[in-house]
């Protein structure tokens, strides 16, 4: 029996680069269920913004129907986007997602800059103090 050895060779022969690929191949198939797993949940959160959309909307249609109007068709897009992502596999995602970036280089530029700053507004937020300790005056309350 040859065991992996992570020197590169093998303690048993020349079996150990057949366990080492072995290896490599049981990764890529975790790493891609593990990936689809992810899809899945992304595809279950725009379903659940989806129907808060539709909610909103019904609760707009008396006061603001305009309005609602507007909420109920992102509503069906943010449905629509979900339902095309449903039966689709990580991997096609991101090709499809690397040949749209191909072919539109500056909007990708730009998506990675917004999202970049959106990071760095949630990571500094996310570092401000609390407020918890009792001291108003961090936190601008009257007292």
């Amino acid at each position: 029996m040859a065991d992996f050895n992570p020197t590169g060779g093998s303690a048993g022969g020349a079996g150990g680069s057949t366990s080492a690929a072995d290896v490599g191949s049981a990764l890529k198939d975790e790493a891609g269920k593990l990936a689809d797993k992810s899809v899945s949940t992304g595809v279950d959160a725009a379903q659940v913004v989806g129907k808060a959309a539709e909610s909103a909307a019904q609760a707009l249609d008396e006061s603001l129907p305009v309005l609602a109007g507007y909420v109920r068709q992102a509503a069906q897009h943010t449905n629509d986007f979900a339902d095309s992502l449903r039966d689709k596999k990580a991997e096609e995602l991101l090709t499809t997602a690397m040949t749209w970036a191909r072919a539109q280089p500056l909007l990708t530029l730009a998506g990675a800059a917004v999202l970049g700053f959106a990071l760095t507004r949630v990571a500094k937020s996310g570092l401000a103090p609390s407020g918890g300790s009792g001291d108003s005056s961090s936190t601008g309350d009257l007292p």
